[in-house]
């Protein structure tokens, strides 16, 4: 009992140091401060194109109704009773005002100016509980004289029973304070919740909950408690080092058949194309099982903003399917029936489109009937999805397309100077003669391609001797239409001034051998 009255004639006596009687003595100077201040942040704020605060009006409104009291406090002298009532009241205002003031020079001041502008809402928060706590403090002890030492020791039994019935709010504080205090769980990191299946980027840490900003702009109130309590995992932030991130990996089944070389190659070279994926670090691609119906492997690579997640995936998945389909082979799949019919081809043969294309080429007029079926026939369907690229400048060459669906760009040194829809070919220098492409043609749409190789032209002119003279006349042609309407390619190409005896002799020298 001696330890405890001692302990409250001490907490007596440190409010009694802590006496702030002269802040009620000069009530009006302390709203005139207050009053001034907010004005000065309203007017700052206004200068700068932004909004003011709704605390400063609020600050403001307050300060005006103190001093409205304190001029009715001194005008009704002659009622003392009611001037004790409004001098009570006042002496709350002016603590109010005094609290508000110490929260904005606290919080949107010194924190703001340390934090960077980014003060979470659980210090905010507990800034403003203290200061008001200790203004209801002084609030009671000054202007309502009650001797707070009674007070703590009546409330401890109380505080006691009220501790046990919150006990998931309390444990939601302390746990928003561990969030709050841990870099990795920085205000703009995207976290995961696999027992939640939820995917989304930290945006506040409150005092009983932290909200999660999902793909789809939603707003997931996650009770702090659960957070701590659960597997979570970083996907890291937009500002931050890209060697610091995590990873996004996919797995990808490719048949046994697929040498593993060329599954690694075609995939990295997916990867490679990406405008989503970075180039640094290197996106990866290891095979992770041999399983069942499939050769797995695991592409591993970085993103440039962790938001673009679930796009990236979309993206690179499609990729990936047009490319595997382009090299000649499907994803396989396990089956649990004997298939006895054939199975529909994702894409039609190509071989009346080509004819028709090959048919209306001047630079193939030359052909007779039969040698225009036999090149058809032995076309190959090349399928790009959108932003990929059947040919780039400046690599050698030696076949040509036949746009049968969708829209190619055509680019010369980074500017696109030309759009190919249906029926348009491209990549006919490096069919005859083997020069190397002379502008990067990429696909706009979904693009379907017929690809005639050197190999299928070369059986024919060994089987018809002036073959080869009919079409270094019909390249020189082909090429002096070009010139008349697409000067930019024809310079890139370099083959603006040759003849057709030129060709002729390129021609030879690509498919015979011997100097051109």
């Amino acid at each position: 009992m001696g330890e405890a009255a001692t302990g409250q004639l001490s907490l007596s006596r440190l409010l009694s140091l802590a006496d702030i009687n002269f802040l009620l003595v000069n009530k009006l100077m302390v709203l005139v401060v207050v009053l001034l201040f907010f004005v000065a942040v309203i007017v700052l704020r206004r200068s700068k194109g932004q909004v003011a605060p709704a605390d400063a009006w609020a600050s403001i409104k307050l300060a005006l109704l103190g001093m409205v009291l304190l001029y009715l406090e001194t005008a009704l002298t002659a009622y003392p009773h009611y001037r004790g009532i409004l001098a009570g009241l006042q002496g709350v205002i002016v603590l109010l005002c005094l609290a508000r003031l110490v929260i904005y020079l606290m919080v949107d001041l010194v924190l703001a100016i340390r934090l960077k502008g980014n003060v979470p809402m659980l210090v905010r928060d507990a800034v403003r509980l203290l200061v008001y706590l200790l203004a209801a403090l002084f609030s009671l002890h000054m202007v309502f004289k009650v001797d707070l030492s009674a007070v703590v020791a009546t409330t401890t039994v109380l505080t006691a029973a009220v501790a046990f019935a919150m006990q998931s709010t309390l444990s939601n504080l302390f746990c928003g304070f561990s969030i709050q205090s841990d870099a990795k769980l920085a205000r703009g990191t995207w976290l995961s919740l696999p027992e939640k299946n939820l995917f989304g980027q930290l945006d506040n840490v409150g005092f009983r909950y932290t909200t999660l900003r999902t793909l789809d702009n939603n707003l997931v109130l996650v009770p702090n408690n659960q957070l701590v309590q659960s597997i979570v995992t970083t996907h890291g932030n937009r500002v931050e080092d890209a060697h610091q991130r995590a990873a996004v990996t996919l797995t990808v089944g490719l048949p046994y058949e697929m040498p593993p070389e060329e599954a690694r190659s075609l995939l990295l070279a997916v990867l490679a194309e990406d405008s989503l994926i970075l180039a640094e670090p290197a996106p990866q691609v290891r095979l992770q099982a041999l399983a069942e119906s499939c050769i797995t492997y695991l592409l591993k690579f970085w993103l440039t903003d962790p938001q673009q997640r679930n796009q990236a995936l979309d993206t690179v998945q499609t990729k990936v399917w047009y490319a595997v389909q382009r090299a000649g082979w499907n994803f396989p799949f396990p089956h649990r029936q004997i298939v006895d019919t054939p199975l529909r081809p994702s894409f039609p043969p190509p071989r009346e489109a080509v004819l028709e294309g090959l048919r209306l080429s001047h630079l193939f007029e030359v052909l007779s009937g039969d040698e225009l079926g036999f090149l058809a026939d032995r076309a190959r369907l090349r399928v790009f999805a959108p932003g990929e690229t059947a040919v780039r400048q400046g690599e050698p060459g030696a076949s040509l397309y036949f746009v049968l669906q969708g829209v190619m760009a055509v680019e010369v040194d980074g500017t696109q100077v030309a759009e190919l829809e249906k029926g348009r070919m491209f990549g006919e220098m490096s069919l005859l003669t083997g020069a190397a492409r002379s502008a990067t043609v990429r696909a706009v749409s979904e693009a379907r391609l017929a690809e005639v190789l050197k190999e299928d032209l070369a059986c024919l002119l060994e089987q018809n001797d002036r073959l080869l003279e009919k079409l270094s006349q019909a390249l020189e042609r082909h090429q002096a239409g070009i010139r008349d309407h697409q000067a930019v390619r024809v310079q890139a190409t370099g083959q603006a001034h040759l003849s057709a005896s030129d060709y002729m002799r390129r021609v030879r020298a690509f498919f015979f051998g011997g100097a051109a």
